[in-house]
């Protein structure tokens, strides 16, 4: 499978060609990428935005800012934890919430570069959890220019 560069706004990353393009103004004035997969009839998303860290530092300072929104936003909480992803400090949390008998899971990693905050998030079925290996990948390629 081929792989496709990011290379814009200060980050790159790469993802699988069999991921299709979303029309990222339809998501929000802060996402500079979005992409969709359909397998088996269930479709992933994978959101990439870019924000101003504002007085965040470290990604240590955000995460309770993110456990707050995704409380009352309705998700549970199934962990919330920083990781080091080579050699930098990534927030990630992941979510869930029932959805018509499945499970719709939220995985969320935030960096925090050169005064801007860059999240990904991964919106997938738990049954169907073909994406999560593709959200991996892409995390492991990421570079700041």
């Amino acid at each position: 499978m081929d792989e496709v560069q990011f290379d814009e706004e200060g980050i790159k990353f790469r993802y699988l060609s069999n991921w299709k393009e979303q029309n990222k103004e339809m998501i929000g004035p802060n996402c500079i990428k979005a992409l969709v997969k359909v397998v088996e009839g269930n479709p992933s998303t994978i959101t990439v935005y870019k924000n101003d860290a504002g007085d965040a530092e470290a990604v240590a300072q955000i995460e309770e800012a993110f456990k707050e929104s995704f409380e009352a936003q309705g998700w549970t909480i199934v962990e919330s934890r920083i990781l080091n992803l080579n050699g930098m400090p990534v927030y990630n949390i992941i979510t869930s919430a029932d959805e018509g008998g499945r499970t719709l899971e939220n995985n969320t990693s935030a960096l925090i570069n050169d005064g801007n905050m860059y999240v990904f998030e991964l919106m997938h079925f738990k049954e169907f959890p073909y994406a999560y290996n593709d959200y991996l990948a892409i995390m492991d390629s990421i570079e700041f220019e």
